[in-house]
């Protein structure tokens, strides 16, 4: 009753967070097609050239016929790397004005003025002032329209000495990152909008209970518990009827909520007037349920899930084994099952905290000593280097 669309969706839409198929193989080839583009004096991206796109780029390049795998694996992840790459201006001669993305705009980076018939072919460096300071307003003005002028107006010209470089505009630092693609390929390139769903749906994955009650409370909020009367609208023969009232259809709102044996057990859990209070305002149960998740604290969040999930456990033992428990004591064995839990989430955490405290420190040197700490680093835009130390005696 799952769809694997649903299982795919991002968590904060109502997913579970698994991993597109497509989408992140696309993201993995396109790791490859990056480098092929940005690392053009590589050997493999020489190799690739040669053979495949001799006079052009990667992004240029066609797939022609009778080609390797490898290659039309990569060449699919032509537009992720074409959505993604970004031009980081510095002296602008390589970057043309019309034909590459250099704005930086979060949805489209291109131009968005039509050519002027003769300067076609101009590059950034020629929007720039001749005393190196800024932009030429008085072109811009005249070839671009708005849109592009206010881009352009927050563009700073802080490298005009360095060379441009393409960036990947989805990482903070331009780097290529699985992670960004696949999730640029989500949001842009899969057709996911059907399984998107609205709700508190982080507030619920961030609970403090057992994994698989989550993955409970998921199924519940997303509707694909089997209920009576689910099942039967998928054409399965059965009574649609309550086990417990045997006089209401059974659907989520009655098996958690309206059913009086439900009422019965949240009155144990000492919980009812809580739920009663959202309950008479919330139209449906999933918009219920949403509600207490941001009114109640988190312990009585915690709470509340287990008690779902104690309603539905004592269903599915009255309806597969005819065996009826007591409410007292299913509440008991939820709590004390969510007890458990917690304590050995407390003691894993207390390991790794003393694992960190055992890691390696600074040791001051010995009296009348001292110890000089020294690191370097290279920074490759601005081709320099730094060195830095550090002299401390016995007191740090």
């Amino acid at each position: 009753m799952v769809e694997v669309g649903q299982i795919e969706m991002r968590k904060e839409y109502g997913g579970m967070g698994f991993r597109h198929f497509f989408g992140f193989s696309l993201a993995m080839l396109g790791k490859q097609g990056w480098k092929l583009l940005a690392n053009q004096d590589t050997i493999v991206a020489r190799i690739y050239k040669a053979r495949y796109f001799s006079n052009t780029d990667f992004l240029g390049a066609r797939l022609g016929h009778n080609q390797s795998n490898i290659w039309r694996s990569i060449f699919a992840s032509q537009v992720i790397v074409r959505g993604g790459q970004r031009w980081r201006i510095g002296d602008g001669r390589k970057i043309k004005v019309w034909a590459d993305p250099w704005l930086r705009e979060g949805g489209n980076s291109y131009i968005s003025s039509e050519k002027v018939q003769g300067i076609e072919n101009i590059r950034v460096a020629d929007l720039m002032d001749s005393a190196g300071i800024g932009w030429n307003w008085d072109l811009i003005g005249e070839i671009f329209n708005e849109r592009d002028k206010d881009a352009i107006a927050r563009l700073a010209l802080i490298n005009r000495e360095g060379e441009d470089k393409l960036i990947w505009k989805f990482d903070p630092k331009g780097n290529y990152t699985v992670k960004s693609a696949y999730r640029y390929a989500i949001e842009t390139l899969v057709d996911n909008e059907e399984y998107r769903v609205g709700g508190e749906w982080l507030k619920m994955w961030k609970l403090q209970i057992p994994h698989k009650i989550k993955v409970f409370l998921w199924r519940a909020l997303r509707g694909v518990l089997p209920m009576q009367m689910r099942l039967q609208d998928r054409g399965v023969p059965c009574t649609g009827i309550c086990p417990f009232c045997e006089t209401n259809y059974e659907n989520d709102w009655h098996v958690f909520i309206g059913c009086e044996e439900a009422k019965n057990v949240w009155r144990t859990a000492g919980m009812w007037e809580l739920i009663e209070n959202v309950a008479v305002i919330a139209d449906i149960f999933v918009d219920c349920i949403f509600s207490l998740l941001c009114r109640l604290s988190v312990h009585q969040c915690n709470d509340m899930a287990m008690m779902l999930w104690c309603l539905w456990r004592r269903r599915n033992d009255k309806v597969w084994d005819g065996e009826l428990k007591r409410i007292h004591i299913v509440v008991q064995l939820a709590r004390e099952f969510l007890d458990q839990c917690q304590v050995a989430r407390s003691k894993s955490e207390a390991k790794e905290q003393q694992q960190e405290q055992h890691t390696t420190r600074w040791q001051p040197p010995e009296l009348n000593f001292v110890k000089c700490n020294v690191d370097a680093a290279l920074f490759e835009e601005q081709r320099s280097f730094g060195i830095g130390m550090c002299i401390r005696n016995n007191s740090g």
